[in-house]
């Protein structure tokens, strides 16, 4: 079952890998003009969304889920947060994050998991019947790993039909605690605050040292 989920979760992120591909093929096949009109497009953008903030928190609940990057409206939340206030800025983007697991969860779980079957079904390979026994280390490892982006473990646990609520318990705190962290320290550098500078890098600096551990301890298990 394990391998099955190893598996899984490579292909998940073979797929959304392929589309981040396919934008950065975008661009280099659209030159210097296109880099220019992204990046116009991108300060109108950027513009709209920090004069709105619930625009903004929509953008975080649902953008994600359709495989663009969070880091950059992070980073627009704290600069939000300089303005209106840190804290606030993070009970927003934890909210936002809430909704967005929520959706792309039962997304996964419903009609994403129906049309992968449809396609598995001509070949040797199909989707577990139950989650497997070990789902809950699995998902903490993969929540505290540096480097994977949490939509793909999103639609992943969704397909291997994870309890929602232990789903929720694992993902949540782990998620918006490290978004925390990047708010509060966007709002520091931009808002001149020191002590939301260091309190930001401290929460990224104990999540980055989770991860790193829980990868050493699954290391040390296996072997």
């Amino acid at each position: 079952m394990g391998q099955k989920f190893v598996w899984l979760m490579g292909g998940v992120i073979l797929i959304f890998t392929l589309l981040f591909l396919g934008y950065f093929l975008l661009l280099e096949i659209g030159g210097e003009e296109f880099k220019v009109w992204f990046k116009h497009a991108w300060e109108i953008i950027k513009t709209t969304l920090i004069d709105h903030g619930p625009l903004l928190f929509l953008s975080i609940a649902v953008l994600p889920g359709l495989v663009l990057p969070v880091a950059p409206l992070l980073g627009l939340a704290g600069l939000w947060g300089g303005e209106h206030g840190p804290w606030l800025s993070c009970v927003y983007c934890t909210t936002a994050l809430f909704i967005n697991l929520s959706w792309t969860y039962w997304i996964a779980r419903g009609p994403a998991r129906k049309i992968l079957e449809r396609i598995l079904s001509r070949s040797r390979f199909k989707l577990p019947d139950s989650s497997p026994v070990n789902m809950l280390e699995w998902a903490l490892i993969l929540r505290l790993t540096p480097g994977v982006p949490f939509i793909f473990t999103n639609y992943g646990l969704g397909l291997l039909r994870m309890p929602f609520l232990l789903y929720l318990l694992v993902s949540l705190p782990v998620l918006g605690f490290t978004a925390c962290g990047y708010v509060l320290a966007f709002a520091g550098i931009f808002g001149g605050e020191w002590k939301y500078i260091w309190t930001g890098a401290c929460i990224i600096a104990i999540s980055l040292l989770l991860g790193r551990f829980a990868m050493k301890r699954k290391g040390a298990n296996a072997n």
